[in-house]
């Protein structure tokens, strides 16, 4: 059911409209493949058809499957990348053990160690997931609103709500979590070139650059529904590059496996790394430098 994506060249990523608005419902809560650097979208399938109609987190596993978690009936989804049809894993709906009517706001993030993470931002909290079961456990508090996960090398990151539901602003910024802890730590505001958004999907690429896609279908307290933004983030200070437009109500966003894991997170750019000497090469270069400097004074000595 789930093909994997390094058939496709980058930039590209996989998304679901789950507050979408179209006259044909199979369009709405429909899996879409975007070109992040244009913003032109493919149809693919419909998600809603098994009333998975709230997809919000999406992530590839190492192997490429596409998971995601959908929010009205709290389950762990496998999406086909062929055909946008979204069936529970395990085989059971409402498969992560959290009882129905909560508001949950997912997102989710496969690390390099397999391990698969969840974050809520209606209850400002972190879970480990059973990829094969879908049940969930809680990992703790993170204090802040997290829509959405994922992860360069060992470090993983979460971008916050945008604009709660009275219209003020929450928390749109960039942050790096620590899933021990766990803790959210802030890197950075997303900057102005971030327009007032509700909930985001977050990604990286195979070449890990970050990017998101931010809801701003009637954001408080407008009712206008506005296209989404993609959004491409330096992920060591948070400030967002506005980069296209796409659909209306897109909340999630999957790129690829979790990537750099070799590597882990580059250095900002025009950043220098500069060696360091061990204790024993310090005490070496000391010897050599007052070995020449007594060498150029014997010289002076006999001129």
């Amino acid at each position: 059911m789930a093909a994997s994506v390094s058939a496709w060249a980058q930039p590209y990523g996989y998304a679901i409209n789950s507050k979408g608005y179209d006259l044909d419902d199979s369009r709405v809560a429909a899996l879409w493949r975007i070109d992040l650097a244009t913003g032109a979208e493919e149809y693919i399938g419909w998600t809603g058809r098994g009333d998975f109609i709230d997809v919000e987190g999406l992530g590839f596993s190492e192997d490429g499957r596409l998971y995601g978690a959908d929010d009205s009936t709290h389950t762990l989804v496998l999406i086909g990348t062929e055909t946008g049809n979204a069936i529970p894993v395990g085989g059971s709906r409402s498969n992560m053990g959290i009882r129905l009517g909560t508001s949950m706001d997912f997102g989710l993030t496969f690390t390099c160690q397999g391990d698969l993470l969840v974050s809520s931002s209606g209850t400002e909290s972190l879970y480990s997931a059973d990829p094969d079961t879908g049940e969930v456990e809680l990992i703790g508090s993170l204090g802040v609103p997290i829509v959405d996960l994922t992860v360069i090398g060992e470090t993983v990151f979460g971008i916050g709500l945008g604009t709660d539901g009275a219209g003020g602003v929450a928390a749109p910024n960039l942050y790096r979590i620590d899933p021990e802890a766990p803790a959210a730590e802030l890197i950075g505001a997303l900057g102005p070139d971030a327009s007032p958004y509700i909930q985001a999907g977050l990604a990286a690429d195979e070449d890990g650059q970050l990017w998101a896609i931010t809801d701003r279908n009637s954001v408080p307290p407008s009712e206008d529904r506005l296209p989404s933004e993609i959004l491409r983030i330096d992920p060591h200070s948070g400030e967002a590059t506005r980069v296209a437009e796409t659909l209306v109500g897109i909340e999630s966003l999957a790129i690829a496996s979790p990537g750099a894991c070799d590597r882990g997170l580059a250095p900002p750019t025009g950043s220098v790394d500069v060696p360091l000497l061990s204790p024993a090469g310090l005490l070496f270069l000391a010897a050599l430098m007052l070995i020449l400097a007594m060498r150029q004074l014997r010289l002076r000595a006999t001129n």
